[in-house]
């Protein structure tokens, strides 16, 4: 058996309080050059004030469930190949109001319009 390997991720403001107190329990990243997998650790931090000017916050170290693949753009969602039929649920999964609530989250912070998000999402 192989050693865990501990993955750091960060969270902006609007999710800390979320993660630290376990109602969000997944996360959407861009594709890393090095994959997490199950059995992994994920540790969960915010910054305590400016971003690279201040110290991290771990909210949380939990062992990873699992790591799908997972395309976004502005009609759908697509994990592992398969499409997410109830996005309003998986929205708030992932600690947003709902479907379109995530939709404008990645459009502004990832570019979506015209275009895919292709990353992965990692459960804990």
């Amino acid at each position: 058996m192989r050693t865990p390997r501990q993955f750091v991720r960060l969270f902006q403001p609007r999710f800390s309080a979320m993660v630290e107190d376990g109602t969000k329990r997944q996360t959407i990243r861009p594709t890393p050059s090095r994959l997490p997998s199950a059995g992994d650790l994920i540790s969960c931090r915010a910054w305590t004030g400016k971003p690279y000017r201040s110290p991290q916050r771990v909210l949380r170290v939990s062992p990873i469930l699992n790591v799908y693949p997972i395309k976004i753009g502005t009609v759908g969602v697509e994990c592992s190949g398969h499409p997410v039929f109830d996005l309003d649920l998986f929205a708030k999964k992932d600690g947003f109001r709902d479907w379109s609530d995530m939709r404008s989250w990645f459009i502004v912070n990832h570019d979506l319009v015209g275009s895919l998000f292709l990353g992965i999402l990692i459960i804990w």
